[in-house]
């Protein structure tokens, strides 16, 4: 393959091509599925990118199929390959939709993100993740799903920074609600750290962080927090994430992604950014005194 691509894409890309040369050959899904002495449901499911499907599997259907290409064989048994790499996530007791988030968000090339309430977790210093997770869950600091929610955090962090330093990483836009800067998530001497930690990393380059003023009278912001995920070159669609205490939403239509890429756009516009962003958080920064 011409790019490394993560297990999620890889399941999606196999399963869309798959689908393609057998409908190009006229074959209806029960004679291949019957072929393959799976269910039909297997292979939907396959075809879908829903579950990955063994290289050898993947080399005896393309037999079937009559595909001789040996750069289309190659490349087909590259994304099954790469389909059945384990992530770092899959040790950890995840929703499927917070499984399908984070397996994306390794592959996205834009992550543009809006907060009205508290840091995003990318952004977060383990203090603070720790601290506001607790208040989410209601649980104490050293509880065993607070631990493990901020191991996930923390290894989301991980894998975005590598990225970043990386040749080709992502962008990540933040908007924040000046609210978030103030409210003392953990202690002002959490808040203080977490200040510090944010100017450190809004200095990056691959990262803008946007600042939307209190004294707005509103915003599209005020719809809700989420966070968007683009994909350039790819092919695929953007990916919304919408995050809430008892579940989690994933939305891949058009329709509805489309007024979010329209409500960071008018964020960027009427929030301060660059060297004002960085100067509003200096300030709130340096008004915090630990008593």
């Amino acid at each position: 393959m011409a790019k490394q691509v993560g297990p999620a894409v890889a399941r999606e890309r196999l399963g869309v091509r798959l689908r393609e040369i057998r409908d190009s050959l006229g074959l209806p899904a029960e004679a291949a599925a019957r072929e393959m002495y799976w269910s039909a449901a297997k292979l939907e499911r396959v075809e879908a990118g829903a579950v990955p499907v063994a290289p050898v599997e993947v080399r005896a259907l393309l037999e079937f199929y009559g595909v001789r290409g040996r750069k289309e064989r190659e490349t087909l048994l590259g994304l099954a390959a790469a389909a059945r790499v384990r992530r770092w996530w899959r040790r950890h007791r995840l929703t499927k939709e917070y499984r399908q988030f984070v397996g994306y968000e390794e592959e996205a090339s834009r992550i543009s993100i809006y907060q009205a309430l508290f840091l995003p977790g990318l952004l977060q210093t383990e203090d603070y993740a720790r601290a506001i997770t607790a208040k989410i869950l209601r649980r104490g600091a050293g509880a065993e799903e607070v631990r493990a929610r901020i191991e996930v955090r923390m290894a989301r962090q991980r894998t975005f920074l590598d990225r970043v330093n990386g040749a080709a990483g992502p962008e990540l836009i933040v908007a924040l609600d000046e609210a978030v800067l103030r409210r003392p998530v953990g202690g002002i001497a959490v808040l203080r750290r977490q200040l510090d930690h944010l100017l450190a990393m809004a200095a990056l380059p691959a990262i803008t962080v946007v600042v939307v003023p209190l004294g707005l009278e509103g915003h599209p912001g005020l719809g809700g927090t989420f966070e968007l995920l683009e994909f350039a070159g790819s092919g695929r669609p953007d990916m919304l994430f919408l995050e809430a205490v008892t579940r989690d939403f994933i939305v891949t239509d058009e329709e509805a992604t489309a007024p979010y890429r329209e409500s960071m756009k008018i964020l960027r516009e009427v929030g301060w950014s660059g060297e004002d962003a960085l100067g509003v958080i200096g300030e709130i920064r340096d008004s915090l005194r630990v008593r």
